[in-house]
């Protein structure tokens, strides 16, 4: 569908909108108070802004983690527009190496953690939200941070978005093999994948040091199968598919820090306040089907995690359409995503329906009520 939209100036308030053979819509522009905040973090300065509701008081403060890459938090994300809107204050900032903050671009969890415990400590002494309840917010990559974040500073609640219970390399692991099974490959075919991902893994352990040479023999000796040409994988689909003479872009990947064989579980389990993980139940890119089973048994066991899984979308919580040619994804948000958020960081419970999502809540709810300890230093 084509729409057509219309923007006043930069002091305008309105836009309109016309979607393909549709009358036209106006919006309003909502005020939000934006206070522009840079903060400290060992040798790095990130840069950040606390977006708080245009009139009324806040009821939570939400610091929010953006998934991987390089892009600015600030520019490119959106929650940190929506969620006031329910009167939640978001923190949002661009990760070291991105946007207008200093250092290089890290995927290392322990890394990113501990730069958000810098912002998190800084964001609760704020007079804008002192006293607030306090959580904090990671997309994909964000997931195995914030977890991590919560078991070195105090907080009231956690939320994940389309993360991973699994380690990097197990993440690879089930895109390879989400990915076969769709294509109905049998026994064989799965096997000598499983032989690839173990060269893959090598070679990015030891950041390009070894499994080079074998790497390069599969690539000889099946490089033409239709199965290796389809071949998936965070890391492995680059391996195997970029030409030698591009491969300047996966050894810069590779020069920054990660631990690819980082196991969040532990973790997450010895979180003790309130998580909310929402998962989709068609995700190619952090497939959930064994996150959801980890979660699972986590929350059987105690760990005070409530599931909400929408089975519909795909990374982002982006929704498939229906009845779409070649089952393309639908351009837009499951409905009731945010309004699940919102419900969600202010009561830390699933007690509502939230669009298809298929919800799953913790057996025990802790009480929602901020405490000194949790809440506030």
């Amino acid at each position: 569908m084509i729409v057509r939209a219309s923007f006043n100036d930069c002091a305008g308030r309105s836009i309109t909108f016309q979607p393909e053979n549709s009358p036209v819509l106006t919006g309003t522009r909502i005020a939000q108070r934006i206070v522009p905040i840079t903060i400290r973090a060992g040798d790095v300065s990130l840069d950040g802004q606390l977006h708080l509701p245009a009139r009324r008081k806040p009821k939570a403060v939400v610091v929010l983690h953006y998934g991987s890459g390089p892009d600015a938090a600030t520019i490119h994300n959106y929650v940190q527009h929506l969620l006031p809107l329910n009167d939640i204050a978001v923190f949002v900032y661009d990760k070291r190496g991105t946007g207008r903050s200093t250092g290089s671009l890290s995927a290392h969890a322990g890394q990113l953690a501990d730069d958000m415990v810098a912002v998190v400590n800084a964001v609760r002494e704020r007079s804008e939200v002192k006293r607030l309840p306090i959580g904090v917010m990671g997309e994909s990559q964000g997931g195995w941070v914030v977890p991590l974040v919560a078991t070195k500073t105090p907080l009231d609640f956690v939320v994940v978005s389309y993360g991973l219970a699994v380690s990097m390399a197990e993440e690879d692991h089930e895109e390879i093999l989400q990915g076969l099974e769709a294509r109905g490959e049998g026994p064989e075919v799965i096997a000598r994948a499983e032989a690839v991902r173990k060269i893959t893994h090598k070679v990015v352990v030891s950041r390009l040091t070894e499994g080079l040479d074998e790497l390069a023999k599969i690539k000889a000796d099946w490089g033409n199968e239709e199965w290796f040409k389809s071949l998936g994988g965070d890391f492995t689909d680059a391996l195997t598919h970029t030409p030698e003479e591009s491969m300047d872009s996966v050894r810069q990947f590779l020069t920054m820090p990660y631990d690819i064989d980082y196991d969040p579980k532990p973790i997450i389990a010895s979180v003790k306040v309130p998580m909310l993980w929402v998962l989709a139940g068609r995700d190619t890119e952090a497939p959930s089907k064994n996150t959801f089973a980890i979660l699972r048994e986590l929350q059987k066991s105690g760990t005070p995690i409530d599931i909400a899984l929408f089975p519909n979308a795909d990374h982002g919580i982006i929704e498939f359409a229906a009845a779409a040619p070649n089952d393309e994804p639908a351009n837009r948000t499951s409905p009731g995503y945010f309004e699940l958020l919102a419900d969600w960081i202010v009561t830390r419970r699933l007690d509502r329906p939230h669009g298809a999502a298929i919800q799953t809540p913790r057996t025990s709810i802790v009480n929602p009520t901020p405490t000194k300890k949790l809440g506030t230093k």
